[in-house]
C-alpha cells in the first residue's frame, strides 16, 4: 500500500477546511491502494481554521484516512509554509509521496484517485494541469485566461515543454525526489515557489505524468494572489534558466 501525505496550507480558511477534509475522506475512504494523511498547515489563522481542522480530523477518519494539524506561528507566505510542511512530513519517514493542494476547493478532491493511479504506475512527479488536453478553467474571464495561458506559454518556452502547467498548485512529488531537490535551496517565495519547485522536480525526477483537471474558483473568501506576482514570476523564469 502506498503512503501519501497531502499538504494543505491555510490562512483564514475556516469556511472551507471542513468541507475539504470531508470531501477528501469521501473520495478515499473505500479504496485500499493508499494510506492517506492530510496535513493542514495553518499559519495561526485568526478565524479559527486550526480549531475547525482539529475537530474535523476527529470526525472523519478510518483505516486509510487520517488528518493532522501542523500549526505555524505566523503567516510567511505560501513558499515558506510548504517548505516547512514538506520538511516536517519528510522527517516522519513514513510517506512515499507528498501531494500539495489548495484549501479552497478550487482543486477537486476527486482527482486524488488519479494521483494514486499514477503513483501506482511508478510516476515520481505528477502534475494536475489546466492546460493538458481535457483540462481548463471555465469560470475565468478572458483577461485572467490570457494572463495565465501567456505566463505558462512563456515558462514552457524558457524552462521546457515537458510540463503544460508550471503555475498550478495541485501536484504530487515522491519523497525521495523532494530530498534530491533539497528544499532549503529553493529561494522563490509566494507563488513563484510553485514554478521553481516544479522546474527543479522536472530536472531531478525519474518519471513524470500529467493529469488534466478542471479548475474552479473558490466559493468562500478572496483569492490571495497579489497583482505583483505576474511580474515577479516573469523575472523568476528567466533567472531559473540562465542563472
Amino acid at each position: 500500500m502506498l503512503n501519501i501525505a497531502i499538504a494543505v496550507p491555510t490562512y483564514n480558511e475556516s469556511k472551507n477546511i471542513r468541507r475539504l477534509l470531508k470531501a477528501i475522506y469521501n473520495v478515499v475512504k473505500d479504496q485500499r491502494v493508499a494510506q492517506i494523511g492530510v496535513y493542514v498547515v495553518d499559519d495561526s489563522s485568526p478565524d479559527g481554521t486550526a480549531e475547525v481542522a482539529t475537530a474535523t480530523a476527529e470526525e472523519f477518519k478510518n483505516e486509510v484516512f487520517e488528518a493532522h494539524l501542523l500549526k505555524r506561528p505566523k503567516k510567511e507566505g505560501l513558499g515558506k509554509a510548504y517548505i516547512d510542511a514538506f520538511q516536517r512530513i519528510l522527517a516522519e519517514n513514513k510517506w512515499d509521496y507528498i501531494l500539495q493542494m489548495d484549501a479552497d476547493l478550487s482543486h477537486d478532491p476527486s482527482y486524488i484517485l488519479q494521483f494514486i493511479a499514477k503513483a501506482s504506475e511508478g510516476a515520481e512527479f505528477v502534475v494536475a494541469s489546466r492546460y493538458a488536453k481535457g483540462g481548463g478553467a471555465p469560470e475565468w474571464g478572458w483577461f485572467r485566461k490570457f494572463l495565465s495561458r501567456g505566463g505558462n506559454a512563456y515558462a514552457r518556452i524558457v524552462l521546457g515543454r515537458q510540463l503544460s502547467d508550471y503555475t498550478g498548485g495541485f501536484n504530487m512529488f515522491g519523497s525521495d525526489l523532494l530530498r534530491r531537490i533539497q528544499m532549503s535551496n529553493i529561494s522563490a517565495m509566494g507563488y513563484g515557489f510553485l514554478v521553481e519547485l516544479k522546474y527543479k522536480a522536472l530536472k531531478h525526477c525519474k518519471s513524470m505524468a500529467e493529469i488534466p483537471i478542471i479548475f474552479v474558483d473558490r466559493t468562500h473568501g478572496k483569492s490571495k494572489i497579489p497583482q505583483s506576482t505576474i511580474l515577479r514570476n516573469f523575472v523568476l523564469v528567466f533567472k531559473l534558466k540562465f542563472f
